[in-house]
């Protein structure tokens, strides 16, 4: 039974900062891999007051030296998640030197996914500098990629720009990451999935990269190398959500429900059960979609209901018309448009859970 149609994944373009990772770095090009990862002994809420953060840059030092001691602080900085410090410490680098590449480089990444005009200026500031940095020509890439909408040429400057990055460097495996983005948007899956592999190669503990990897080898209906993928992933961070959210895809696609069910409970908890674990927030009523629609198939309906009731109570009554209303459009006209549950409202969704058109429909749009 394929149940992958009823499932939908939003992978970001540029990856939201995550915790510090298994590669345990930020990466080279691009945004930050990972943030975090140093300690502070008087705990977080002293770590966030700054307590830990490192000392003031030595002002006895000459300016260049004093440039590249900023960078070195905004560093530590970015490991103590003290990003705005970290930033005022750039701005200090940049401003005591004006050529400090380093500087540019680290500061645009920070500026991803954010303000992308801010480190498109650092970027340029950077390879004027260094015609040739791997790490700078491969942000820009990126950055022309995701300006794809409003000029036809960027992604050939784009690729062009990645090519140069790994041509200048060719072990650079950020690099690989993002050319394997161009080649799939331009629909070169194959070539996407060499990118990632390669990249894979050099650092095989390349987290981003593995999932994009996964990601693209779903695209290719090759769903249990995808699970692989995500396997390898969750082996290093088990609570990794997009890792789980894609396994249990994938899972579903080759008829693992019960599997897909249990990685999707290690993000949600379990039906009707409010853990610590379980995301109070809108964006997961998806995921209890995709839940209570596999509940259904394996023959639980009443956990189903469990996590419909989940639904509501994250989204309140406009998840609920969101729910009415799509049902009163897809063959259930006699369901009422008032944001209450009801009996017949349950029995339409029930019904519509066990169609695979409207529950796919129902996971898309609600």
């Amino acid at each position: 039974m394929r149940i992958l149609a009823s499932f939908t994944i939003a992978v970001a373009c540029l990856a939201p900062l995550r915790p510090a990772a298994a590669d345990g770095s930020l990466g080279t090009a691009g945004p930050f891999r990972a943030i975090g990862g140093a300690t502070c002994a008087g705990g977080y809420i002293a770590q966030m007051q700054g307590k830990c953060d490192p000392p003031p840059v030595d002002q006895s030092l000459s300016p260049a030296a004093r440039s590249q001691a900023e960078v070195e602080r905004a560093l530590k900085l970015i490991a103590l998640i003290r990003l705005e410090q970290a930033k005022q410490a750039l701005d200090a680098a940049i401003a005591l030197d004006p050529r400090n590449v380093a500087a540019y480089k680290l500061r645009a990444r920070m500026a991803i996914p954010g303000s992308l005009a801010s480190a498109e200026v650092d970027v340029n500031a950077g390879l004027l500098l260094a015609p040739s940095d791997s790490d700078l020509l491969a942000t820009r890439a990126l950055l022309l990629r995701n300006q794809q909408d409003t000029d036809c040429t960027c992604m050939e400057r784009a690729k062009r720009d990645a090519d140069d990055a790994i041509k200048a460097n060719p072990k650079n495996a950020d690099a690989f990451w993002i050319r394997a983005q161009i080649f799939r948007d331009l629909g070169k899956m194959d070539a996407a999935e060499a990118d990632l592999s390669q990249s894979l190669v050099l650092e095989p503990d390349h987290t981003r990269a593995r999932m994009l990897r996964a990601q693209i080898r779903m695209m290719m209906d090759r769903a249990k190398e995808a699970a692989d993928d995500a396997s390898v992933v969750l082996e290093q961070n088990p609570a990794d959500i997009s890792a789980l959210q894609l396994r249990a895809v994938v899972r579903a696609q080759f008829g693992d429900l019960a599997g897909a069910i249990d990685d999707l409970g290690a993000i949600l908890g379990e039906p009707g059960k409010v853990t610590n674990i379980t995301p109070a927030a809108a964006m997961f009523g998806d995921l209890y979609l995709q839940r209570a629609i596999l509940l259904v198939a394996v023959g639980r309906p009443d956990d189903a209901m469990r996590d419909l009731d989940s639904i509501v109570t994250i989204g309140g009554p406009q998840a609920l018309l969101r729910l009415q209303v799509y049902l009163r459009g897809h063959g259930f006209p006699d369901v009422a448009i008032d944001g209450r549950r009801s009996e017949s409202f349950d029995d339409a969704i029930k019904a519509c859970f066990v169609d695979k058109a409207c529950g796919h429909g129902l996971v898309r749009r609600s």
